[in-house]
């Protein structure tokens, strides 16, 4: 997983790809039926230090994987990604519809840290007992709502409301609800799945780097992310310069 999101995030900052053309959006999802959003989204980091943080939580669960094996593991990374991302669609859907919050209709999101808070609720379940958070002793189960408050105090930036579905979707998962998920279902779902999400992003992975809106940068915004405009034509003519050849002499022109 580390390998497959470093990838993507070089993909992603080679091309210059551009959010929207990949990032989660409830309109987009919702409305215009683009659900490979759901997924792309949650492996996609254009920021350096958001892949790094996200990978240096994954890897502390990496013990998951010795203890419940690869299949396994990657089972569970399966539903946690697609269920977090339906519990976000959700939330979303009662925050615009009941409390009038319409800005989580048009805002984007990505990362993966749905999926690290998952686990970090699944280990806390597998291993029980008591955690240490600053000197505060508390049950491990309420680890990952303590971990949930502080990354929300420390980066107010961050989705909360993606965070939170994770930790409910892994408390799921570790209560046994999808035992009857047995392995030959799984894969015969996975290899479903990955087929249809891989037609259906070929038109994206493989536009064009001419597309208009990679003259558009992004900038982080508090629970997403925004396109900001590219500089004018008009801007760009007054910083153009021409380099021409008088008299056998290379010179400048403006």
């Amino acid at each position: 997983t580390i390998g497959a999101c470093t990838a993507i995030w070089f993909y992603l900052w080679n091309y210059d790809v551009q959010i929207e053309r990949f990032g989660y959006q409830y309109q987009k999802v919702v409305a215009e039926h683009e659900w490979w959003r759901a997924i792309s989204a949650s492996f996609a980091h254009t920021s350096p230090l958001h892949l790094i943080f996200n990978m240096m939580a994954l890897w502390n669960s990496a013990t998951m994987e010795i203890h419940y094996g690869w299949v396994t593991y990657l089972k569970y990374s399966f539903l946690l990604v697609l269920l977090s991302m339906v519990a976000v669609t959700v939330f979303y859907y009662l925050a615009i519809h009941h409390f009038e919050r319409d800005y989580y209709r048009h805002v984007y999101s990505l990362g993966y840290s749905c999926v690290v808070f998952g686990w970090m609720m699944i280990q806390c379940e597998t291993c029980g007992g008591q955690m240490s958070i600053f000197g505060l002793r508390i049950p491990a189960r309420l680890a990952p709502f303590a971990s949930l408050l502080i990354t929300q105090l420390i980066v107010p930036r961050a989705s909360f409301i993606g965070h939170l579905s994770g930790i409910i979707v892994g408390e799921v998962i570790a209560l046994g609800f999808f035992s009857w998920f047995i392995d030959p279902l799984f894969w015969a779902t996975f290899a479903v799945f990955v087929g249809a999400a891989a037609y259906t992003l070929r038109p994206i992975l493989f536009q064009q780097s001419s597309s208009p809106q990679l003259g558009r940068t992004n900038r982080l915004r508090p629970g997403g992310w925004e396109a900001v405009p590219a500089a004018s034509d008009d801007e760009e003519t007054a910083v153009r310069t021409e380099m021409k050849i008088v008299n056998g002499v290379l010179v400048r022109s403006s």
